[in-house]
């Protein structure tokens, strides 16, 4: 697939950013972008390269939703070459070698992204109240949010350890999809009461707005890259020193493949160590000198949950978050009035650091310790289960867990054994929950 971005000059959406069309290489218009720019707007322009890094953010999430795999060789691996318009080709080229395997390894696909300098600015001169407004929701620090379980106790966790201090979040949303924007602000709305005027939030809608297509891409790898250029936007705009938090359990940042079947690009890599390294080196060579770190990469969801510095409120607010990956498929879900399929593998741990946490109470599309999943069923919908407690039975060491670690993504190997050991504790928390909860049949696939 080769495209072509194209900022229409002279001409501004009512969301505040120039209409911006991706075209294909006959010169038809695949889709136009929808970027909530008046949400972003008003906490400042910031550095110019921060924008072109928001737009290219915006143009790989498009593009990862309206390029199915299937049309692929493989039907996975997809060659995806953009021609992206920017303030500084000279600059951007720099970066192109870095960013080029940054994408590729976050989506599984063969990404180049081409620079050529802009003949149109894509944002007006910004203006002198939104400058204003920008100084007073001033914050020491950004987060993002997505409405998940992480992202809540990141934030609660960095206002209870900075007294005082001020932060601001920031969550994406799709106009196509459901959910996440209803999450965003239902936590939102129950963390002002707590923490007050330290806290304020950014919530932009950004994806596309052609309806043409009708055969989407529903894996969403590129969203991470999106959802990070969105907060480096934000910090960047109120300081070069703001940093950026990106809060994300250690085990789903490894993401390790439960099954030879699930290495290398099929594994998830949306706050992966070494995705994020590329995505640091890629801004330090355009000048963006935020620094971005994630604070839960040590942790297990379970130590997540029960280690978060504020029990009382978490303990409230838990069951508003969602951590389902598969939450837009309850036409599948035997209880369709749940939140989460309660069968995918953030629902699984979500629900092990819940139960390890006294709180395992939730609804779930399907209860896979009642046996709701059938295991021996062919399809996605048992696909996880299956993998999960084939993992559980190999009851891997140390070593093994570091090789199957290795496999899916390039780590410090000083950090190696840390890692694995947090895998290890990530299971225990699994068969606790098994052992306590799951009919015969589950424990005895779980080797329990």
């Amino acid at each position: 697939m080769n495209a072509t971005i194209e900022i229409q000059p002279n001409a501004i959406t009512p969301e505040g950013f120039a209409p911006v069309r991706v075209l294909r290489d006959d010169g038809q218009r695949l889709c136009e972008l929808d970027l909530q720019y008046s949400v972003l707007a008003p906490f400042g322009q910031g550095n110019s390269c921060a924008t072109d890094f928001l737009l290219l953010g915006a143009v790989v999430y498009a593009l990862d939703k309206l390029v199915p795999r299937k049309t692929a060789m493989d039907c996975w691996t997809r060659e995806l070459s953009v021609v992206l318009p920017v303030s500084d080709a000279a600059v951007w080229n720099a970066a192109k070698q870095d960013l080029d395997a940054c994408l590729s390894f976050l989506t599984g696909d063969l990404w180049s992204i081409q620079f050529a300098s802009q003949v149109a600015t894509p944002v007006p001169p910004l203006r002198r109240r939104h400058r204003q407004r920008g100084l007073v929701l001033g914050a020491e620090a950004v987060c993002l949010f997505s409405g998940g379980l992480d992202s809540l106790v990141g934030a609660i966790d960095w206002l209870e350890s900075n007294n005082g201090l001020r932060l601001l979040l920031v969550g994406h949303h799709d106009g196509q999809i459901a959910g996440p924007y209803s999450d965003q602000r239902r936590l939102v709305e129950r963390l002002i009461p707590e923490y007050g005027a330290r806290i304020g939030h950014i919530f932009a809608r950004v994806g596309h707005t052609d309806e043409s297509v009708q055969d989407r891409e529903l894996t969403l790898r590129g969203r991470s890259l999106l959802f990070i250029a969105m907060g480096i936007f934000v910090a960047s705009a109120l300081g070069s020193e703001i940093p950026l938090l990106i809060p994300e359990n250690g085990t789903i940042a490894l993401n390790i493949p439960l099954t030879p079947s699930r290495r290398g690009s099929c594994s998830t890599r949306t706050a992966h160590p070494y995705y994020l390294n590329l995505v640091g080196r890629v801004l330090a060579r355009v000048g963006l000198t935020n620094s971005f770190v994630n604070p839960l990469e040590s942790k297990t969801k379970g130590e997540v949950v029960t280690q978060c510095l504020n029990q009382q409120l978490i303990a409230q607010m838990a069951r508003l978050s969602v951590s389902c990956a598969k939450r837009g498929h309850k036409v599948h879900f035997t209880h369709r009035d749940a939140a989460a399929c309660g069968r995918c593998m953030p629902c699984i741990y979500r629900r092990a650091a819940l139960h390890a946490a006294g709180w395992d109470d939730e609804r779930y599309g399907d209860d896979i310790c009642k046996g709701e999943v059938s295991i021996d069923a062919d399809g996605e919908k048992s696909a996880d289960l299956r993998a999960c407690l084939a993992f559980l039975r190999e009851n891997m060491d140390i070593h093994e867990i570091s090789s199957m670690l290795m496999a899916s993504g390039s780590l410090d190997v000083r950090r190696l054994p840390a890692y694995a050991a947090m895998v290890q504790r990530t299971m225990n928390e699994i068969r606790t929950l098994l052992r306590d909860k799951a009919i015969p049949e589950i424990k005895s696939l779980a080797g329990l």
